[in-house]
């Protein structure tokens, strides 16, 4: 199945959880109104999920439904001291525990016949992508075993069951567990997750600079990724990201520093690509850079 895209598109959907274990307050739905008003009414649909069996079947209908093109779940969880993209969510409860409807958590699995676990159907290089420049975001492989968990695997179990695809993609459901907001301000956890909900409203468009250098014989320079890496063994110009607060020729020389150890003084843009992946766009964009001596060069970050 595959969800609309462009004019048609679905919104995504954002939730929170009400407050339960004798909570006054549950700030996840703080978190997700923010999300829903800064993207606006468009792009994002935001429900309040009830702590109990129901409330975990609400996203799951809305995928089967076709009703939504992505789906972000936020949930507290107050020992936590940073924010958790949780990658992965378990077919178990924690048994014994109660919800808000009264149930006991009593039976061994949440869905009879799926998987032990399903993995985020967001892409992990985007989301590497998303908070690689974040000091208050780390991954997590322990949604836990009460309904954040149950809610978190019963959508992902939706999308694997139905095959469904937005934007030519799996679509993306994520749960993200948020700290007390005694350890972190709710503005800044407001902050901190806003570039993944639109990771997941569309394929980001990663702007990418690479930096064209010649040696004194004319020929270019190209550097090969090494063994460890994910696209070992391919030849590039050295370059990558361009982060928030660069232009694209700040850009170029950062990354020919920590690349290359030199300093370089970029000129013109001479080249443009656009690649388009499952996943995202790469916006690349070649600065010349002029000629450098290839003695001078330390290589930090490739082989060759």
């Amino acid at each position: 199945m595959q969800i609309p895209s462009h004019s048609q598109k679905r919104p995504i959907l954002v939730t929170g959880f009400e407050p339960f274990d004798g909570m006054d307050s549950n700030h996840s739905w703080d978190v997700a109104r923010a999300i829903a008003k800064e993207m606006g009414n468009n792009e994002v649909m935001c429900k309040l999920l009830p702590v109990d069996e129901e409330g975990s079947k609400i996203a799951s209908r809305a995928i089967e439904l076709g009703e939504c093109s992505g789906v972000l779940h936020f949930g507290i969880a107050m020992e936590r001291k940073r924010i958790c993209i949780e990658i992965e969510a378990k077919n178990k409860y924690d048994i014994g525990r109660i919800d808000n409807s009264g149930r006991i958590l009593n039976m061994e699995k949440i869905v009879d016949g799926a998987p032990e676990k399903i993995t985020t159907t967001l892409s992990r290089h985007v989301i590497d992508e998303c908070i690689e420049d974040s000091e208050d975001i780390v991954l997590s492989s322990e949604c836990g075993g009460y309904i954040c968990n149950e809610t978190y695997f019963r959508s992902l179990n939706s999308v694997l069951e139905s095959n469904i695809h937005a934007d030519n993609r799996p679509l993306p459901v994520l749960f993200i567990h948020l700290p007390p907001i005694r350890l972190l301000s709710l503005d800044r956890q407001i902050e901190a997750v806003s570039g993944i909900a639109e990771a997941i409203s569309a394929p980001p468009v990663m702007l990418v600079v690479g930096a064209l250098l010649r040696d004194s014989a004319g020929r270019i320079l190209s550097c090969r990724r090494p063994p460890e890496d994910q696209w070992s063994g391919w030849w590039e110009f050295p370059g990558g990201k361009v982060s928030k607060e660069e232009n694209l020729l700040e850009a170029v020389s950062r990354e020919v520093t920590e690349e290359l150890g030199i300093h370089i003084t970029p000129g013109q843009e001479v080249a443009r690509e656009l690649y388009r992946y499952e996943d995202r766009t790469v916006d690349l964009r070649i600065i010349d850079c002029g000629v450098v001596n290839p003695n001078s060069i330390t290589l930090i970050e490739h082989d060759e």
